[in-house]
């Protein structure tokens, strides 16, 4: 579905429509209550009415989507901060987003891709260990649950309050479809309002296919459509070596035993030792931080130190569109991102600064919590020791890494390789 963008431009992300929904698209849209109308309307011109009814909840969910109006300064939207054009994420050249009701109030973290999340499994801790949930720290498992978080954060889209957001809906000209597609009644609560515009936002980015396109070119040459070039080639070897790049140990780059494609992550988290980011206003207080999964946004896992610093191991698909990388925004290129790995701990130096003449390493935690920081490969070698990677190594990564590009130009293609 390509965006109507009826009003402007951002949202926030659910799973658990598992990737069968690509194959039964009709029938899923009549089991979401969405009246199993095309999507033909998806591609209407941006000077279409707003009156024109709509004959599916993802076609409101669409609409909503790209509504400013929802939010307090008229200027914001869900495709604000999850940009069509870079995979669902932040806009292009953008650090860190900002919103509040003048658009003046900067967020903690940067936008993660919107896409190929039907699969991410509920936050759960695995024998300790923190796997699943959406956003950086996990802390929300569905779309729908998702989708109020930006409605009511006060550094995004900053309504007040569930009745402010539910009085915006009634006013929208797709009200009434929301209606009738949800069985709302005319004289729904503000909760009941609120429940369904945000499960509606839900169920269009569960269905709409493109935030599941499956079509880049690793996947043409999964499907033995492409081939890679020899530099790219070298770049998967690379990325899949565990003595190397070591990539694959938490972006999973195999088929499924069902045939399903690999999403490039494992779910899990990790405290990765990144450098402060000083384009962070809350970072101008030097007793602030950011410790994902133990705070300060979520605040049951606050007791557990062992967790501080963790954050969410996104999909690397669409990697090469999502500038600038990992939650903080500190790193503004692919190359950079690659780097940062096998030269955090070789050339300190390149990414912290100096504590007198020594490197002050990971110092986006507390020193009391470093200890958190993942050490092993392609991490663990001692400084101005020789890199797992060489710097022509890295590029064959990043090579490989933009062969995960999907064409938005292009039909998608099903999740399960060969199909």
């Amino acid at each position: 579905m390509h965006h109507r963008n009826l009003t402007g431009d951002a949202a926030d992300p659910q799973p658990h429509l598992a990737r069968t929904v690509w194959a039964g698209l009709a029938l899923a849209l009549l089991l979401a209550g969405c009246g199993g109308g095309s999507d033909s309307a998806a591609t209407t011109s941006p000077t279409q009415p707003s009156s024109q009814a709509f004959s599916t909840l993802v076609e409101v969910g669409d609409a909503l989507f790209n509504d400013t109006s929802l939010s307090a300064s008229s200027r914001q939207s869900c495709a604000s901060c999850h940009e069509p054009a870079t995979a669902h994420a932040d806009p292009a050249g953008t650090t860190l987003p900002l919103g509040g009701s003048a658009l003046d109030v900067q967020g903690l973290r940067s936008s993660l891709s919107a896409n190929y999340l039907n699969d991410v499994p509920t936050f759960r801790l695995n024998a300790g260990r923190p796997l699943g949930g959406l956003m950086w720290d996990g802390r929300v498992d569905n779309r729908a649950q998702q989708a109020a978080l930006p409605l009511l954060s006060a550094s995004e889209m900053a309504n007040a309050s569930v009745a402010d957001v539910a009085a915006k809906v009634r006013r929208a000209a797709y009200f009434s479809d929301l209606v009738r597609l949800s069985a709302l009644s005319t004289d729904a609560g503000d909760q009941a309002v609120f429940n369904a515009a945000t499960r509606a936002l839900s169920i269009y980015q569960q269905l709409d296919t493109d935030y599941q396109l499956f079509n880049s070119k690793f996947d043409l040459v999964q499907d033995g459509l492409a081939s890679f070039t020899p530099q790219e080639a070298r770049g998967l070897a690379l990325f899949n070596d565990p003595a190397r790049g070591a990539c694959a140990r938490c972006h999973t780059s195999t088929v499924g035993v069902d045939g399903s494609r690999p999403l490039f992550t494992d779910f899990s988290y990790q405290a990765l030792g990144l450098p402060r980011n000083p384009a962070i206003r809350a970072n101008a207080d030097p007793s602030f931080f950011d410790m994902g999964l133990c705070g300060p946004k979520r605040t049951d896992l606050s007791a557990r130190p062992e967790l501080c610093g963790l954050f969410r191991t996104p999909s690397l698909r669409n990697v090469a569109l999502t500038a600038p990388y990992f939650h903080n925004g500190v790193i503004a290129t692919l190359q950079d991102a690659v780097s940062f790995y096998p030269t955090r701990d070789t050339n300190p130096a390149r990414w912290y600064p100096l504590v007198g003449s020594v490197p002050d390493k990971f110092n986006d935690l507390p020193v009391a919590l470093r200890g958190n920081v993942v050490q092993n490969a392609p991490f663990d070698l001692a400084p101005n020791g020789s890199p797992r990677l060489s710097g022509g190594e890295v590029a064959d990564v990043v090579a490989f890494l933009r062969t995960l590009t999907d064409d938005r130009n292009a039909p998608a293609r099903s999740p399960s390789v060969g199909r």
